[in-house]
């Protein structure tokens, strides 16, 4: 048997720009891992990670910050609805019994909110201020903090299952990189580009107090990654790799540590806010600890005498990653702490958060999970690449012959003398709005089935001596290959049998469909 090592292929793993937890009060842990092409990737959190699908992007699409909402409380003006009690509560439990939403947006200036169940965009509206740098949702989950390119703050009501504009704060004269709310919702703080860090009043959308950093040569520090901890402090991460400590009523430095060898572009806090760990260029993550009395802070911290002791101290430190972090994620909510972090490399790694330094991580593969970007056409000696919406064919390359007696000389593993190496056929572009989900290839090769969430399409390829040509094969897939109330026609898998007869179709929905396609050419199909 011979073994064919294809390092031809040229699948491009994409960068990760966000990873978000969905909220506490959502009864099943997601994890959301945005990536910079527009893809979505989601995955279960309880115990450790586990990949369920993957939300693909628009072409050429951009993604730079997730947020996850889940109201659970009803409004002012919901209660005026409800005349009793009883009507509250039952209004209430439906309202906690809702599906997670979750919004992305990007250098494309547009705010997505998605569909989990259809893998579509569910609403979109205009960012009115350029491109999207940072969002986040407040803890009541009623409202979208958006930070934009021409340095204002808007709000986005997103009570109700509603996307719509409310307001913009005061404009600065640079762009908004990361922005977070207090717990109490009564105010944002941002970070910016022109070094400094803004607390701003939600009621009347004006800036409350300014902090500003030192530069280091003559460009301004920028603020890449801000969060507030349930105590009031701020935290803030800038270009200088410093991570400060700030006291959210005189508005002035606690604590000023010089984290990183660079850029500190990503912050992550517990759910107590007695643990924060920081990420960036330099991709070491490092875990800040707080003490009082010279012992770690607890949850019965403020009840002793040496709370006002408190300090911040440098825990630990690990290399997860070999290039920049773009994205850290903490949850104390679930069963095990988990720590996620992920950036240039591709790579989801994961680990306990509260034995830090000491966990060895989980490191998930940079290539999707399930739906392999590559197949093989064992007869006809094919590879088909699966990249964005394009896909591409290669013929593998050839061997010289063994005689029988030079066949039992060689040893396992040694390398064959090639006189064909394999040959670039085809790179077909697909008119489709969103990132393939899936693709196959045929045994002999003459049949290539690709699908969007729109849905699958059949293709035929005529090889020849000048090149192959394509064919797009119309009635495919039939009207019927899902049941009528199905939701969604996308495939996520697809698989021809070895006569090349029938299909197999998994789509969105988790339906598994078996198509006859042996009559193709003919444009017949049956379900």
């Amino acid at each position: 048997m011979q073994v064919h090592r294809c390092r031809f292929t040229d699948f491009v793993p994409q960068a990760i720009n966000a990873i978000e937890y969905a909220p506490a009060t959502v009864r099943r842990p997601y994890v959301a891992v945005g990536r910079a092409n527009g893809d979505i990737e989601i995955w279960s959190a309880k115990g450790n990670l586990v990949y369920e699908k993957t939300i693909p992007g628009v072409v050429n699409g951009s993604l730079e910050t997730l947020a996850w909402a889940h109201q659970t409380k009803l409004t002012k003006d919901d209660l005026e609805l409800f005349d009793t009690e009883k009507e509250r509560e039952k209004a209430t439990r439906r309202l906690t019994e809702r599906a997670p939403r979750l919004f992305s947006a990007g250098l494309n200036a547009v705010i997505v909110e998605w569909d989990l169940a259809k893998l579509v965009p569910k609403a979109a509206v205009d960012s009115y201020g350029g491109a999207v740098w940072c969002m986040s949702t407040n803890h009541a989950q009623t409202q979208l903090a958006v930070g934009t390119e021409d340095g204002h703050i808007r709000l986005f009501d997103i009570t109700d299952d509603k996307l719509v504009y409310q307001r913009c704060f005061d404009k600065i004269k640079a762009r908004i990189l990361s922005v977070a709310w207090s717990h109490d919702d009564q105010t944002i703080v941002t970070g910016s580009a022109d070094g400094a860090v803004r607390v701003w009043n939600t009621d009347t959308g004006r800036m409350a107090a300014r902090m500003t950093l030192p530069r280091e040569g003559r460009d301004p520090t920028l603020v890449w990654a801000v969060t507030v901890l349930p105590s009031g402090t701020i935290v803030s991460g800038d270009s200088r790799g410093h991570v400060i400590f700030w006291d959210h009523v005189m508005h002035v430095v606690q604590q000023d540590f010089r984290a990183l060898g660079a850029d500190v572009l990503c912050l992550g806090a517990d759910a107590d806010g007695h643990t924060v760990f920081a990420s960036g260029v330099d991709p070491k993550v490092t875990q800040f600890k707080l003490f009082a009395g010279g012992k770690p802070a607890s949850g019965d911290t403020k009840k002793k005498a040496g709370f006002r002791n408190k300090k911040w101290q440098l825990a630990g430190i690990r290399r997860y990653h070999t290039h920049d972090v773009r994205a850290i994620a903490v949850s104390s909510h679930l069963d095990r702490d988990l720590l996620i972090t992920g950036g240039v490399d591709t790579q989801v790694t994961s680990c306990e958060s509260r034995p830090f330094p000491n966990e060895n991580p989980y490191r998930q593969p940079c290539f999707p999970p399930l739906n392999g970007v590559v197949s093989v056409a064992t007869e006809g000696k094919l590879i088909l690449q699966r990249q964005a919406n394009v896909l591409k064919l290669w013929s593998l390359g050839k061997a010289e012959p063994i005689s029988q007696v030079l066949n039992g000389q060689m040893e396992s593993g040694q390398g064959l003398q090639v006189y064909e190496r394999q040959r670039d056929l085809l790179q077909m572009e697909l008119k489709t709005k969103t990132n393939l989900l899936c693709s196959t290839i045929s045994s002999s090769g003459r049949l290539v089935a690709a699908s969007d969430v729109e849905g699958p399409k059949l293709f035929s390829l005529v090889h020849s001596e000048s090149g192959v040509q394509v064919r797009r094969v119309r009635g495919f897939p039939p009207e019927n290959f899902v049941p009528e109330y199905s939701e969604s026609r996308g495939a996520t898998q697809m698989r021809f049998t070895s006569d090349e007869a029938k299909i197999a179709i998994a789509t969105v929905d988790g339906f598994v469909s078996i198509v006859d396609i042996s009559e193709w050419q003919q444009g017949v199909f049956t379900t």
